[in-house]
C-alpha cells in the first residue's frame, strides 16, 4: 500500500504558500531559470509536495495562472453580461463592452498584498518568453473570454471583419497588461476610463477593408 506523503496539517495553506512564490518567482526569474527547489525552500515546503499538489512543474505554471485568471474571467463575463444585458438601453455602447474587460483586470491591481500587479508582472514574463507550454496554457484560458468579447464589439463594428476585431484584441491586451504591471494606479477607475476611451477611439478610426483598397 503507498502511503501519501506528510506534510503541514493545514494542506490549503501549503498550496497556496507555493503558488505564491511560484508566481513570484516566475515572474522575477522566469519558468525555465526557476526551479523546484528554489520554490519549495522559500515556500517552506520540499519537492514531494508539489508532486502532491500539483504532479510536476508545468501543472504548477497551469495552477499559477488558473488561480489568478479564472476569478478574473468571471468578472469579466459577469460584467459583460451585465452590460448586454442594458442594451436595449441609450447610454449601453462600444464603451462599454470595452469597460467589462479593461475594469476587473485594472481591479485586480488593487488586490491585497500586491497580488495582482505581481500577477501582471508574471503575464508580461510569460508574453516575452518563447514557453510554447506556457503560451498553450494561457491560451486555453483565455481563448472562450476573448470570443465573447470579440462577438460583443463585432455587433458595435460591424463593418470590421472578426480578424481585425480579434488582432485589435490582442493590441488591448497588450497595452493593459503594460499598464498594470508598470504604471502608478492610485486612480484605478480613471485609469480604466482613459484606457476606454483611446481603445474605443482606435476601434472606430481604424480603416475597413473597403476603406484600405480605396486608398490603395
Amino acid at each position: 500500500m503507498r502511503l501519501k506523503p506528510s506534510f503541514d496539517s493545514d494542506t490549503a495553506s501549503t498550496r497556496e504558500r507555493i503558488l505564491d512564490i511560484a508566481e513570484s518567482l516566475f515572474a522575477e526569474r522566469g519558468f525555465h531559470a526557476t526551479t523546484l527547489r528554489d520554490i519549495t525552500q522559500l515556500a517552506n515546503a520540499n519537492v514531494a509536495a508539489v508532486n502532491y499538489h500539483f504532479g510536476s512543474k508545468e501543472a504548477l505554471i497551469e495552477a499559477v495562472f488558473e488561480r489568478r485568471l479564472d476569478a478574473l474571467n468571471a468578472e469579466r463575463l459577469n460584467a459583460l453580461k451585465a452590460a448586454c444585458s442594458a442594451s436595449s438601453q441609450a447610454h449601453h455602447g462600444l464603451e462599454d463592452v470595452l469597460e467589462a474587460f479593461i475594469l476587473p483586470a485594472i481591479a485586480l491591481t488593487h488586490s491585497p498584498h500586491g497580488a495582482g500587479h505581481r500577477f501582471m508582472q508574471l503575464l508580461m514574463r510569460a508574453f516575452a518568453e518563447p514557453d510554447h507550454a506556457v503560451h498553450a496554457a494561457m491560451r486555453a484560458k483565455y481563448a472562450p473570454v476573448m470570443q465573447r468579447f470579440a462577438r460583443a464589439l463585432r455587433s458595435h463594428l460591424p463593418q470590421h471583419s472578426p480578424q481585425r476585431i480579434r488582432q485589435h484584441l490582442d493590441f488591448l491586451t497588450g497595452a493593459l497588461t503594460f499598464t498594470m504591471a508598470e504604471a502608478d494606479l492610485t486612480d484605478p477607475r480613471a485609469t480604466a476610463r482613459a484606457l476606454v476611451e483611446f481603445t474605443a477611439a482606435g476601434l472606430q478610426g481604424a480603416p475597413t477593408r473597403t476603406d484600405m483598397e480605396i486608398a490603395s
